[in-house]
């Protein structure tokens, strides 16, 4: 009964929840008020994936390419629109994940029951989120209670991966509270070729994720949010390691413990019609360490080497409707802090600070759309730095929606890059990016069809070159530059029980130094997926393909493409139990992602859960 129930709820609400969304302009709006093309995940397509981790979830992003170094547990990465995964902002409520030191977000941290939708913006968006955002911005938004209840699940698949996994919601007139707690055990495979050294285990991995979210409305004008979030994971990997006395290879079985904590509050208040104030404050811990899961006194270099970084961050943001309500003027103040703290070096400088003031202007006609923004930002150690924002939409043909944009963005080097003891360079430039957009969309009355033509510049690219002091010196450098230009189209469809979705990309990348295309960038990639409803069931498959990709600019070895079918069955039983079953890779296919390691092959996973109200 309990599936039947959410099964009708995502046919008949599921295209008016799309239609809400925040990350392309930091407000809660329309998307068809929005003149940028955004997408929304729903809690419905998230659950539907019944993902042990994020990967699935990400590869319904359009435009969206994910690598992974194993399943779960392995570095995972995003490349929007033929970006690095450095150039894409990952937000969890607007609050930055990327790390300050390694200039990426852990993704495979976070676990898909924490996730109750993900909203994404192509293209750079600096002008409202700073540094990182050249390419795009998704936004994970956290699970919140919408009704009073809870649930328990257990689950078992390949490799031996284990889920126990809880959750509970209470609702009152004036407050949601959400909290959730999961445990995830995985004996893995061999993630690499490299057979040598201790290299030829199993890498497995373990996570334990919390969850408590709480939502309070004190009176229609006012409203108080506190998140906090906790993520601890064990994660094995293979490497070459080196004697830290002889510097000769030795037997290693290295692997990253990683803890995440993250408490975010904030307050709403609407002073009066049209005047919106939102106040927003946070801190994001980090601590990697690297350890030998079988060895009491490992001696190999980089052994117990513990990578810890912190941030704050304050913003506050006012929005004022203007004239009759079609115009609307946002002002908006970031203050974010981040400090570093390596155990294996002393970094030159462990804390750098920023100020940002961002300004934007919106109108709303009968036949068109403007959205204008800019932002000034003052980084420790760098001159102040503009970005801006031009998005055009034309709306006057029934169902169709038409426009342009235009953006630019930036990303600070990283605490590594800049002061590590033996090759930092305290010298480099920011990155900068600028970005061009066409688009169309049709309304087709049972779905969405989208195409998007775009063209990313990037400049000032940080690479690592020889000094030109010392040849054997290896100093990160502003010496790239590189464009990215193709069309992504996205189709969303609802006919009768069936639902189908798909994306895909087909992209030109060019390193303008070497003259090739950018590495481990699909020239073609794409997802489709396909849900039939039946009585108090669910089935659906994705298929997700991907063309090959150059993996080696010297020898011009390239890593073929490959294609995946997955498959997911979700069936009520008496009693409010239910019963899911997926299989991963369904005709067990090899495939490779990057050089050297291994890719999972079928995986078969079967649970149940309890729900109750």
């Amino acid at each position: 009964m309990w599936l039947s129930m959410m099964l009708a709820a995502s046919v008949s609400t599921a295209p008016e929840l799309e239609r809400i969304s925040v990350v392309g302009t930091r407000l809660p709006q329309a998307q068809h008020a929005q003149p940028a093309p955004v997408q929304v995940i729903t809690r419905h397509e998230v659950a539907r994936l019944q993902g042990g981790s994020i990967m699935p979830l990400l590869r319904q992003i359009a435009g969206a390419e994910v690598y992974s170094t194993g399943a779960f547990g392995g570095q995972t990465s995003l490349f929007m629109q033929g970006s690095s995964s450095a150039q894409v902002l990952v937000l969890l409520d607007g609050q930055p994940l990327t790390s300050p030191t390694l200039g990426t977000a852990a993704l495979q941290n976070i676990h898909p029951d924490e996730v109750e939708r993900i909203e994404i913006v192509r293209g750079a968006r600096s002008s409202l989120y700073g540094s990182n955002s050249m390419a795009g911005v998704v936004n994970i938004i956290s699970r919140r209670a919408q009704q009073s209840g809870g649930e328990v699940r257990l689950r078992h698949g390949a490799h031996n991966y284990r889920e126990m996994a809880g959750s509970a919601s209470y609702v009152t007139s004036m407050s949601r509270h959400h909290l959730a707690l999961s445990r995830r055990l995985f004996e893995g495979y061999d993630l690499t070729t490299d057979t040598e050294f201790g290299n030829h285990d199993m890498d497995g991995a373990q996570a334990t994720n919390v969850l408590f979210n709480n939502t309070f409305t004190a009176s229609e004008r006012l409203s108080f949010q506190l998140r906090h979030m906790q993520n601890h994971s064990v994660a094995d990997y293979d490497q070459q390691c080196f004697d830290a006395q002889t510097f000769e290879r030795s037997t290693c079985h290295p692997a990253t413990r990683t803890r995440q904590h993250g408490t975010q509050g904030g307050v709403t208040v609407q002073w009066r019609p049209g005047l919106r104030h939102e106040w927003q404050l946070g801190e994001f811990r980090e601590r990697m360490r690297t350890i030998d899961k079988r060895v009491s006194e490992p001696q190999w270099t980089g052994v117990n080497d513990v990578f810890a970084t912190e941030r704050q961050h304050i913003s506050w943001l006012q929005t004022q409707s203007l004239a009759a309500g079609n115009q609307q003027l946002s002002i908006g103040i970031d203050w974010q802090q981040e400090e570093a703290e390596l155990s294996s070096v002393d970094l030159s400088q462990k804390r750098r600070r920023s100020a940002a003031g961002l300004l934007q202007y919106q109108w709303d006609y009968a036949d068109w759309q403007v959205n204008l923004g800019g932002r000034l930002e003052d980084t420790t150690g760098f001159s102040v730095q503009g970005s801006h924002h031009v998005d055009f939409a034309w709306v006057s043909i029934p169902r169709w929606t038409l426009g342009v944009g235009q953006a630019s963005g930036y990303r600070h080097p990283t605490l590594n890059d800049l002061y590590w003891p033996t090759g930092g360079n305290p010298d480099l430039d920011t990155e900068r990016s600028r970005s061009y957009r066409a688009f169309a969309q049709f309304d087709t009355g049972s779905g969405h069809v989208e195409a998007e033509l775009f063209r990313h510049e990037f400049t000032k690219l940080i690479a690592w070159q020889p000094s030109a002091d010392d040849p054997w010196l290896w100093q990160p450098m502003n010496v790239g530059a590189a464009r990215a230009q193709g069309i992504t189209g996205r189709w969303e469809h609802q006919y009768g029980v069936w639902r189908l979705r798909a994306h895909g990309t087909m992209q030109n990348t060019l390193d303008r130094e070497s003259g090739e295309a950018l590495l481990y960038r699909a020239h073609r990639f794409a997802n489709f997926t396909a849900s039939y409803g039946f009585p108090e069931g669910v089935l659906s498959a994705d298929v997700y393909m991907s063309s090959s990709r150059l993996s080696d600019v010297w020898t011009g070895e390239r890593v073929p493409g490959y294609w995946l079918l997955n498959a997911r069955w979700e069936q009520s039983l008496a009693y409010d139990w239910q019963l899911y079953v997926s299989m991963d890779n369904m005709l067990d296919k090899t495939y490779e992602q990057r050089p050297g390691f291994n890719e999972p092959r079928r995986q078969f996973r079967i649970g149940v859960s309890y729900h109750w109200r």
